[in-house]
């Protein structure tokens, strides 16, 4: 006989957000398509340092921090750079000049391709990437709570792909509690693969948010292993603003 699924409410969804040129700010979305492999035009696209050919990394090098504060949005199928109100196709000479003016030193976008492998005028991604990252509230309020100043607590610094508003009674860092189980969002499904790992980029200003290791010193201290989760698609769908999620308990 097959077991019956226990199917519990979990939240809804607060913020979905996509970031088509990886370690760029992203957009953010009403809705999307979960696909096999994660949101469509996600980090589809990269950076690198024309001097040397290694890969943008704000989390490692000082010259690549100021990434964040360039916004990338995705216009059909082709990522396009926002600055000062105007929108520049990413494949452009002219975004180019500006990527490379803003970080003032000479840089380059091109297409990601299969991590691992190597193509003409295109670069692989710095790590295989899951399909998609969650972050909950709950998790946001319980390091807020540990903060000095709880404002430094915000969804953009760790570049999530779901932000779930979760339900009064989950507590705590509610991702590490439920690895190994599925979430359903409408049709769509997805297993709560692993904590989501943290790097100095939660650390990194960007926007009007300020530099603050005390978020990733935090995380180290008291997130068990991490902060929000990596999950892999099993069921692809739609999903938008409000829509309720429910996790199967079984």
């Amino acid at each position: 006989m097959a077991r019956r699924r226990i199917m519990t409410a979990f939240g809804r969804i607060k913020e979905i957000w996509r970031y088509p040129i990886s370690s760029m700010g992203g957009e953010r979305l009403d809705g999307t398509e979960l696909a096999q492999g994660g949101i469509p035009g996600d980090r589809i696209w990269g950076i690198i340092d024309r001097r040397d050919g290694t890969v943008a990394a704000p989390e490692k090098r000082k010259h690549w921090r100021p990434l964040p504060n360039l916004v990338a949005r995705l216009k059909g199928d082709r990522p396009e750079i926002g600055l000062d109100g105007s929108w520049i196709d990413a494949g452009s000479s002219l975004a180019g000049e500006l990527v490379s003016a803003f970080l003032d030193f000479p840089a380059a976008l091109h297409p990601h391709v299969r991590f691992g492998s190597e193509a003409r005028d295109h670069i692989a991604p710095r790590y295989q990437r899951a399909d998609i990252h969650i972050v909950t509230s709950a998790s946001m309020n319980r390091l807020a709570g540990l903060l000095e100043d709880p404002s430094h607590v915000d969804s953009r610094r760790f570049r999530p792909n779901i932000v779930i508003e979760t339900d009064a009674s989950r507590e705590g860092f509610v991702e590490q509690q439920i690895i190994g189980k599925v979430l359903s969002i409408g049709k769509a499904r997805i297993v709560i693969s692993e904590p989501c790992a943290r790097c100095s980029f939660t650390a990194l200003a960007q926007g009007d948010l300020a530099f603050e290791p005390a978020v990733l010193q935090t995380i180290a201290r008291h997130g068990e292993g991490g902060f929000g989760a990596l999950c892999q698609i099993i069921e692809p769908g739609k999903i938008g603003l409000g829509d309720q999620t429910t996790l199967n308990e079984a």
